[in-house]
């Protein structure tokens, strides 16, 4: 079988067909992949969660985002857990979590529908780079834990002040406000509210057994 190759500016490409189209094919498939993501792929919940899902692996995978998590644990000065202060990456893994109200999964949504509403054209890499480019722009609100809180925290264990976290939430709601559904204002607002109520509470989660402590 006689090889192929296509040349794109400086690339060589083995065994591909180049015919200028922003689609992806291959003789096993049944239907081109495009490229870019039309509005109506958006109507799908399956596909837009799979798409967003998808945008998240991009993220956490990306130096950049490693180099984010390095430079507000060793230049901010967000080295600690949030609510464990004593403990610091020395003691255990600290880890970034998104939130506590928009989980990275909610921020890459909203991007996406920032996208659409703009008639923007959308592909896994263009929503993941503006994703990235938020938290360089400290608008992604997040705080820093240990892997113990973080598990509780997920669990709904332990609740986060809005007091505790990093990040401009403000500014990036104010961009991105058209794009924000009613759900997730409300969720804003909930939490919001709980914040100026509370401090981080951990429902007894961490304290030391007594008896521990007499043996």
């Amino acid at each position: 079988m006689q090889e192929t190759t296509t040349k794109i500016g400086e690339h060589v490409l083995p065994n591909i067909d180049y015919l200028g189209q922003s689609t992806i094919d291959s003789a096993s498939a049944l239907y081109t992949i495009k490229l870019y993501k039309p509005e109506e792929y958006f109507a799908n919940i399956e596909s837009r969660t799979n798409f967003i899902n998808g945008v998240e692996r991009l993220v956490r995978s990306s130096d950049r985002y490693s180099k984010y998590k390095n430079h507000l644990m060793h230049e901010v000065g967000l080295g600690h857990c949030a609510v464990l202060k004593g403990l610091t990456e020395d003691d255990c893994d600290i880890e970034l979590h998104h939130g506590p109200v928009f989980t990275l999964f909610d921020i890459c949504s909203i991007i996406v529908e920032y996208y659409i509403l703009r008639r923007w054209k959308i592909t896994t890499f263009r929503i993941a780079d503006t994703v990235l480019t938020e938290h360089e722009l400290d608008r992604v609100n997040c705080v820093m834990l240990s892997s113990s809180v973080h598990e509780q925290v997920h669990l709904r264990n332990v609740f986060i002040s809005m007091k505790q976290t990093w990040g401009d939430i403000e500014a990036f709601i104010e961009k991105y406000y058209d794009a924000i559904g009613p759900e997730l204002r409300m969720k804003y607002n909930r939490y919001f509210d709980r914040s100026l109520l509370e401090d981080s509470d951990d429902n007894g989660m961490f304290m030391l057994n007594p008896y521990l402590l007499s043996n």
